[in-house]
């Protein structure tokens, strides 16, 4: 018999994207920036002001790992919050964020203005020009993303504030986040021009969910980013929602916001999990699953972790709509190692006998 073929990374993402077969679960790695500048041998600093050095870098990694899909990119740390009138720390071997909030009470909210184009401020207006100097390289970037509108809002604001007056003072919060995402869907749609006009997968992460009861996400999370989506859909191939905090609470809705692909690692028991989001009209592809920070950087037995990797494969796998990845971002310091044993252990307990089954890899002798 004929030896099956290999599909691509690529090729096995997109089946599991669409529910269909891929010879085994695709393998998915979102690697951090400072991971990606020790692997450079530069400080972040250095690293993230060399747009050569980081499609040279991206481009060593994809190949190191080339069994798996590398989310790797251009970077400009929290980009949309700066462009909206943030001051962000300057650290030399760590990723920015957000020193100085760029509205302190409500009277800021109303008075706050979204620039006229995102090309025209920094931060957007940097990035852009990265990716239009990027392009260049002959390298097309596979798709955009950034934080959403919450998470936008809440870093302007500060989350203490944003959480308080989300209760306390509801209109204005609603008036910050409608700003914060008419300048995020502006900036997407310019990046995505860009590019040509389409972008393979558009990611959006809004880790504020997580810290909402689910009636605060259903009034200030759940119809901005079904805005968002409706806006963006026609750009894309793939809405990517992520988020690496408890999602349980609004599992079942992701869908119906207009997202088909979920990155996470806090959403629940695994079966319960799994078989809400197969039962589901507005079903979506789960990404994850294995804590990037306390399981692969921090767990001190390699075995814990195999047993962990394996049990997502057996449980997720069976029916596609499965993508094995960590939680979040692969985090500094993780051993490489762990990232083949990810690969590894995908292709050995991942692989596809039909659609709803996996190969058990004591039989598969018998298979062959």
């Amino acid at each position: 018999m004929s030896p099956k073929k290999e599909l691509t990374p690529a090729t096995r993402m997109l089946k599991a994207l669409a529910y269909l077969k891929p010879d085994r679960v695709p393998v998915l790695f979102f690697p951090e920036f400072d991971l990606m500048a020790d692997y450079a041998g530069k400080s972040v600093k250095e690293y993230l002001n060399d747009v050569d050095l980081q499609i040279e870098t991206g481009e060593r990694f994809k190949e190191r790992f080339s069994d798996a899909y590398c989310a790797v990119s251009i970077y400009q740390p929290y980009a949309v919050a700066q462009a909206l009138g943030c001051r962000l720390m300057e650290p030399e071997d760590l990723i920015p964020s957000v020193l100085e909030r760029a509205v302190n009470s409500p009277s800021d909210i109303k008075k706050l203005t979204i620039p006229d184009s995102p090309w025209d401020v920094p931060g957007t207006g940097d990035w852009l020009q990265k990716i239009e100097y990027s392009l260049e390289s002959g390298i097309k970037p596979a798709g955009t993303g950034e934080f959403g509108p919450i998470e936008i809002a809440a870093l302007l604001y500060g989350y203490n504030k944003f959480l308080f007056h989300m209760v306390k003072k509801p209109e204005i919060i609603h008036t910050l986040i409608e700003k914060c995402n008419e300048f995020v869907i502006q900036f997407q749609k310019e990046w995505i021009k860009l590019i040509g006009g389409y972008s393979t997968i558009i990611l959006i992460a809004d880790h504020v969910s997580g810290f909402m009861r689910k009636q605060y996400v259903d009034e200030f999370f759940a119809p901005y980013h079904t805005d968002l989506c409706k806006e963006l859909t026609p750009l894309t191939g793939a809405m990517f929602y992520h988020s690496e905090n408890k999602s349980d609470h609004f599992l079942h809705e992701i869908g119906n916001w207009g997202y088909v692909m979920f990155h996470g690692q806090e959403w629940g028991p695994h079966q319960e999990a799994k078989d809400t989001v197969m039962g589901l009209e507005n079903r979506f592809t789960l990404v994850g699953q294995i804590p990037g920070r306390d399981v692969m950087l921090r767990e001190p037995s390699d075995e814990i972790l195999r047993e962990k990797i394996i049990e997502n494969i057996k449980i997720y796998g069976p029916g596609s709509g499965y993508i094995l990845s960590t939680g979040g971002g692969i985090n500094r310091g993780t051993p490489f190692e762990r990232l083949d044993m990810m690969i590894d252990l995908a292709k050995e307990y991942g692989e596809y006998k039909t659609k709803n089954t996996l190969i058990d890899p004591d039989q598969r002798d018998g298979l062959s």
